[in-house]
């Protein structure tokens, strides 16, 4: 491999299936590749998703979202879905349970799972970076694109409670949290990093490439045999 955006109105998405887990830590020999996004909000990644989808329309591939894990908590306690509760609760649960539970309750959630493409969503903290890079068959990236832009993009989305009419001011308060501020630093770490400062259509060609030089490589190594674009 060469080195190198979220919840419709508020809803928790279907991409996180949470299953009991009993005895030890389970195999993921089973799935054939792994990707991880890294990537502040606004930047893209869910578009990213809708991309590869659309794609490889024959690959199976799953998203798994961190916040969607956390969502499910608040939904359970009948807490509004913002994201300054998830950030909130994200603390809550590194000082109670350590950092490493969240992605322990990602690794869970995907046991068994022998879908062709596995896209963990929303990578921030260094044992979600940590969890991916240690899977066979795995591959980092980090979408970025200015702040600005962003906000823009944001305030278009408005996906969360609370995004309707959020300030420019607000939003770079909510960029200083401790859940956003490591993005940037994990990122420079990545194995491919796609700058999303233009049109919808220059990031469309953007996936295809990284489709086409780095995926389909996969497929023809044997990983994911008898799938091309189509």
């Amino acid at each position: 491999m060469r080195r190198g955006g979220g919840m419709a109105d508020a809803k928790v998405s279907k991409t996180f299936e949470p299953k009991a887990h009993e005895g030890p830590t389970p195999s993921l020999g089973t799935m054939k590749f792994v990707i991880g996004l890294i990537g502040e909000k606004g930047s893209g990644k869910q578009t990213f998703v809708n991309f590869i989808k659309l794609i490889s329309p024959r690959l199976n591939i799953r998203q798994v979202r961190f916040s969607d894990i956390l969502s499910q908590t608040l939904m359970v306690w009948d807490i509004p879905i913002t994201r300054a509760n998830l950030q909130k609760l994200s603390l809550v649960m590194n000082d109670a349970f350590g950092s490493q539970a969240l992605a322990n309750a990602a690794r869970f959630s995907i046991e068994g799972d022998t879908s062709d493409i596995i896209i963990f969503d929303g990578i921030r903290r260094k044992t979600e970076y940590k969890l991916v890079k240690e899977m066979q068959n795995s591959l980092l990236i980090y979408i970025t694109a200015d702040q600005k832009l962003r906000y823009e993009r944001l305030n278009k989305r408005s996906e969360k409670v609370g995004e309707v009419g959020l300030t420019y001011a607000q939003f770079l308060e909510e960029e200083k949290s401790k859940a956003e501020s490591l993005i940037s630093g994990l990122g420079s770490k990545a194995d491919l990093k796609i700058v999303n400062n233009l049109t919808l259509s220059d990031f469309k060609k953007a996936v295809e490439a990284f489709y086409d030089n780095s995926l389909l490589s996969v497929f023809s190594a044997g990983l994911l045999l008898a799938f091309s674009r189509p």
